[in-house]
């Protein structure tokens, strides 16, 4: 069976676990319905597991560069991997394959597409570092060099409205580009993980898959800003009790690694039935819908 793709062709499927991808396009609602049955799927039913599995990461991806600012760019860098790792949890609850380790995220280390995942991870860097170089370009470097970012930090408010207009004409741009980013990488991991593609077919077929889902991935987009400004109604409440306990830098690092661990499963969760959905036709309605 071809796992192909109208992007790029792949060879021949030889794993009896692998599931052959071909994009197609959804119903614009169904953006909607990928965060219900993410909810309802995947972590709803595995709650405790996920928390866990949550917290550790954003433990390991908050905390550790907040206490060793040097560790920042080797866990960015790795965070990939710990994504892929928490995307191979999603597919083994949903196909009932087994529950959420503690350790969930370094699971990709295991898989035998590892040497797939790494090269993606460098494409990625590289596609990110062409991102910036583009946007500098629009803005100058002399600009740029110019920038004083001390009084920014200050809260030079006037001095921020002046830098904001100067580098405006790369705003529009910045948009884009990252939209096109986005596209590119967010099923390349899920196809090189379940459908064993390569890193770069991959990363075209994740955007074409995007692309042709445009609106669907926009309502999605549109339910999530509702959500997070209920959830920004909910945090000003808590900021209005416990305010003076945030302003200590530890606590707020602790209170967002607590937020994350939260909403990151619902997160991955989307993007695994994202991916179920527009690459795998598995448009079902969950049985254990909320």
């Amino acid at each position: 069976m071809d796992n192909n793709n109208e992007f790029i062709h792949e060879d021949e499927q030889k794993a009896n676990d692998v599931e052959p991808a071909q994009s197609q396009t959804v119903s614009p609602l169904r953006g909607f319905f990928w965060l219900e049955r993410s909810l309802s799927d995947i972590y709803a039913p595995n709650f405790k597991s996920w928390f866990v599995a949550a917290l550790i990461y954003s433990a390991i991806t908050g905390i550790i560069p907040a206490l060793v600012p040097a560790t920042a760019l080797i866990i960015a860098i790795a965070n990939p991997l710990l994504v892929a790792g928490l995307l191979i949890g999603a597919h083994n609850v949903y196909k009932q394959q087994g529950d959420i380790k503690p350790l969930q995220m370094f699971e990709a280390f295991k898989h035998k597409n590892i040497a797939q995942l790494v090269i993606y991870t460098v494409a990625a860097i590289a596609l990110g570092l062409g991102i910036i170089f583009i946007l500098m370009s629009i803005v100058g470097m002399e600009v740029l060099s110019g920038i004083d970012a001390a009084r920014i930090e200050s809260g030079d408010e006037a001095y921020f409205t002046s830098v904001l207009k100067t580098i405006s004409p790369a705003i529009p741009w910045a948009a884009l580009l990252i939209i096109l980013f986005s596209l590119a990488t967010w099923f390349a991991v899920s196809l090189i993980l379940f459908s064993d593609q390569k890193a770069v077919p991959a990363i075209g077929n994740s955007f074409v898959g995007g692309l042709k889902n445009f609106f669907a991935v926009l309502v999605f987009i549109i339910v999530l800003i509702v959500c997070g400004f209920v959830l920004i109604l909910i945090s000003s409440l808590v900021l209005a009790m416990f305010g003076s306990l945030l302003e200590n830098p530890f606590v707020d690092v602790l209170f967002n690694v607590l937020i994350n661990a939260l909403a990151l499963p619902i997160f991955i969760g989307v993007t695994y039935i994202a991916y179920r959905e527009i690459f795998l036709g598995d448009i079902t309605k969950s049985d254990k819908s909320l």
